[in-house]
């Protein structure tokens, strides 16, 4: 079933968010994301209601004193790298996020463990999921259920006030944590995830008002799959969302990975069981860009054989387009499992060549025009631009 995420979009806002402005969001307790992902770390509660809404994401596990150990890595120590040693690493990593923080004021190389461990929080709703047990993304790794936008077990309401001083909890348990373990940490990224949560911009925007107004020493990160630029534009004009409220929020320290879905209408078809196109996706793009917003594009999928072009087109309309854009591997979760059932081995076979080849293909494309090679620079270096 193909669907309009604008549409869905406008059916997913009477969900996820209330009259009292509290956003609908995944409890974590019981799915595979919050336990694939606590191994390290607990989750972490809502401190009013115990609900557990907070899971850490470790970027780079080499880099964890404490993680590489129970994932089985090589421990690349921090103390005994010099700064370009510690840049050269994380810039080759399949997630090399922490990096995207490396001009904001107070980063140090050194201490970049710091913005390794994002706390995270779920928006409950996607526009690209219809609601239906086997909706959304062919490869999405959230469960149908943590993507439904449908007010049930599993699901919770979160406040600004909630979230800000849960995070403030957190980040004292974890520096604790580690503490015990002879080990420092000073968390400093807040990530909010989905879901789509441009849906609920206003709830965001007045989170991070509010982070400014306590004076708060942290950064954020936004993700978005780049189908909804036109419905903020709506909601401005209906009054939902304030006027200019994304370069209101990009004045805030957020950095926004921007998923690019597929490199031709059909290629985006195909990944996302939705009615999307390219045009929907660079107007959104540029939208963020517009703003002010760092953005990260984040490519999934892409079909190698319309890479290249895709690549030359989008450096004609973003300066240095193709220095940033990093290709997601795709891994098979229970939830993809669950959403493809006998054909998610051929899939993943699919989708495991597309990333070998897209990477082969963004390689040679930037030695050929840049004169470096893929994963050779470090992307918060490289300043993007729009172009007539």
């Amino acid at each position: 079933m193909s669907i309009d995420p604008v549409e869905r979009a406008l059916e997913l806002r009477k969900t996820l968010i209330n009259d009292d402005n509290e956003i609908l969001v995944v409890d974590f307790s019981d799915t595979l994301e919050g336990k694939d992902t606590s191994k390290v770390i607990d989750l972490m509660p809502n401190i009013r209601t115990g609900e557990y809404v907070f899971r850490s994401k470790i970027n780079v596990k080499e880099i964890d004193p404490l993680a590489h150990k129970i994932y089985g890595l090589d421990y690349f120590d921090l103390e005994s790298k010099t700064s370009k040693e510690i840049e050269d690493f994380v810039k080759k990593q399949i997630f090399d996020f922490p990096l995207w923080f490396k001009h904001n004021g107070g980063f140090d190389m050194k201490n970049i463990s710091d913005y390794n461990i994002p706390l995270l929080f779920q928006v409950d709703g996607c526009n690209f999921h219809d609601g239906e047990s086997t909706g959304g993304c062919k490869y999405c790794f959230v469960d149908d259920k943590s993507n439904n936008g449908i007010p049930d077990e599993g699901k919770t309401l979160l406040s600004v006030d909630d979230t800000v001083n849960s995070f403030l909890k957190a980040k004292e348990k974890i520096k604790e944590y580690y503490s015990e373990r002879e080990s420092r940490m000073n968390l400093k990224v807040l990530r909010c995830s989905g879901g789509e949560p441009t849906i609920v911009l206003d709830w965001i925007l007045d989170l991070w008002d509010e982070m400014d107004r306590r004076g708060f020493d942290i950064v954020g990160q936004l993700d978005s799959n780049l189908s909804t630029g036109r419905l903020v534009n709506y909601f401005e004009e209906e009054g939902i969302y304030e006027e200019n409220i994304l370069r209101k929020l990009a004045r805030h320290p957020i950095k926004v990975l921007t998923a690019i879905k597929g490199v031709t209408n059909q290629n985006i078809k195909n990944n996302v069981q939705a009615d999307f196109d390219l045009e929907n996706q660079m107007y959104s793009l540029k939208k963020f860009l517009e703003a002010g917003f760092d953005i990260y594009p984040q490519m999934y999928n892409p079909d190698p054989n319309k890479l290249e072009d895709y690549l030359i087109q989008m450096d004609k309309e973003i300066e240095n387009f193709s220095l940033r854009v990093h290709v997601g591997p795709l891994k098979v979760y229970s939830p993809t499992i669950h959403r493809l059932g006998r054909s998610v081995d051929s899939f993943s076979k699919i989708w495991d060549k597309n990333y070998e080849k897209s990477c082969k293909i963004i390689d040679s494309y930037l030695r050929e025009n840049y004169g470096v090679g893929y994963k050779e620079n470090v992307r918060s270096d490289v300043e993007l631009k729009l172009l007539d």
